[in-house]
Parts: structure tokens; C-alpha cells; sequence
């Protein structure tokens, strides 16, 4: 990860493909049936982290959430966002 603090201007300015590189995630298709939710961050114990994005959504859509996703996993405050753009986590160390 770089040493650059992942700021709001900077989740959404940097071109996604060098975000995810830079915090070592990568994007995949959720398979069809689950077209119905916006998308998961899934961060394992070693690898790469994992955005999950519905297939059916438009490459902005799925832009703007791939970012929203790193930006909550990683605790960037991402004020002033919609409430509705509600992110829970499960899990975590053990």
C-alpha cells in the first residue's frame, strides 16, 4: 500500500485501476443471482482484497462503488455520502 494517506479527494481522483493496485485489490463479477445487492469488500486474511460487483451495472456504477467499498474498508471518511449508502462489517481478527 502506498505511503500516501487514502484521503476522499484521493479515492476519487486516482484512475481505478491504479487504486486497486495501489491498495492491492482486484474486481470480480458476483455471479447473476445475486444482481440484486451493490456490491461486498472482502478483505481475507492474506491476498488480495476482493470488491464483488454485480455484472448487470454500468462501468460508472461500478466505479463509483468499487471506490465507496476500498474507502469504507480502509476507514476513509467518506462524508458527506447519502445514509443510504449503508456498509456494515462482519468478522475481523480472531
Amino acid at each position: 500500500m502506498s505511503d500516501q494517506p487514502l484521503t476522499p479527494a484521493r479515492l476519487l481522483s486516482v484512475p481505478l485501476a491504479d487504486l486497486l493496485a495501489e491498495v492491492d485489490a482486484e474486481v470480480l463479477d458476483a455471479p447473476a443471482e445475486y444482481d440484486v445487492f451493490e456490491g461486498v469488500a472482502l478483505k481475507p486474511r492474506s491476498g488480495r482484497i476482493q470488491i464483488v460487483l454485480p455484472k448487470a451495472r454500468s462501468a460508472a456504477h461500478r466505479d463509483v462503488m468499487a471506490r465507496v467499498l476500498v474507502g469504507r474498508l480502509l476507514g476513509t471518511d467518506l462524508a458527506p455520502l447519502p445514509a443510504s449508502l449503508e456498509s456494515r462489517s462482519f468478522g475481523g481478527v480472531r
